[in-house]
């Protein structure tokens, strides 16, 4: 709930947990048995303080685990502005990382539902979380929109969330606060579009990412370089697996493995508990 000046109150003290995927941050609230807990943690006001690096705890999205009936439990993605989504690429990887640190699955392997469907997770034996998604809703290798100087060529991958996948010549070169937006709300994408610039390096392929709901760049963005790792192997510039170097300096890990039911795509990358602690007071600034 919120005050009349736009400040957020917290009925109870909100117990969190501060997780980061490859410098994608998040905060996570356990409410699978607390429906109390459940309804503050999806309040939209408190969801954008919480977020708030100056005011809250800083992060680019809320993720809250609820009860399920089939699975040890399910989760809800927010972006940092308090729109939800149905998926978070990074967020999911963190979502491995508690649910094993919790001791509520098996390690080893398990489902869990989400908004895009049932998900099935796991750690590898280096630790990291890799997380199976579904198949794609829509993969286009070509796009019509005009490129800009130094832009080769555009595809869109639809992983349950939009993304927009543009090669360039050189990484560094893009103006991502100015082309970002302009390419997040082209009319094309009735619902606007993440946007990823992916260039080859000596070192192999590197992206960047204009965050939808977070609206601006963010470190790492693990859907987006799934559907980067689409595009490019629809391209035929990549084959099953790529690896991408992410802003943050850390990689992203892009394998299609064949399973019973069908070609699937899986990410895999750092997913890192930060800390814990409680929010008590959520506030913003006021004139």
């Amino acid at each position: 709930m919120s005050t009349g000046s736009g400040a957020p109150i917290l009925p109870r003290p909100l117990p969190f947990t501060k997780l980061t995927g490859s410098g994608n941050d998040f905060v996570f609230v356990d409410a699978r048995t607390d429906a109390a807990l459940e309804a503050v943690a999806m309040d939209l006001a408190i969801i954008a303080a919480a977020c708030d690096r100056r005011f809250g705890v800083g992060a680019d999205g809320v993720v809250v685990l609820r009860p399920d009936p089939v699975h040890p439990f399910r989760i809800r993605y927010f972006n940092a502005d308090g729109t939800q989504a149905n998926l978070c690429g990074n967020a999911t990887l963190c979502t491995v990382r508690l649910a094993t640190h919790l001791g509520i699955v098996d390690p080893a392997g398990f489902t869990f539902g989400s908004d895009a469907g049932e998900l099935r997770g796991w750690l590898r034996p280096d630790g990291q979380p890799e997380v199976d998604l579904n198949p794609f809703d829509r993969l286009e290798p070509s796009v019509g929109i005009p490129l800009a100087p130094g832009e080769r060529r555009m595809g869109f991958g639809f992983p349950t969330v939009p993304h927009l996948v543009v090669e360039v010549d050189d990484l560094d070169a893009v103006d991502v606060a100015a082309r970002g937006p302009v390419l997040r709300h082209d009319p094309t994408f009735e619902y606007g579009t993440n946007v990823n610039w992916v260039s080859r390096t000596p070192a192999g392929w590197a992206m960047r990412t204009f965050e939808r709901g977070v609206e601006g760049e963010t470190l790492a963005c693990a859907s987006g370089a799934t559907t980067c790792a689409a595009v490019l192997r629809a391209w035929g510039v990549t084959g099953d697996e790529t690896r991408f170097r992410t802003r943050s300096g850390r990689t992203l890990t892009i394998r299609y493995r064949r399973t019973p039911q069908g070609e699937v795509p899986s990410i895999s990358g750092k997913g890192r508990i930060v800390f814990s602690g409680t929010l008590v007071d959520l506030g913003v600034a006021s004139g």
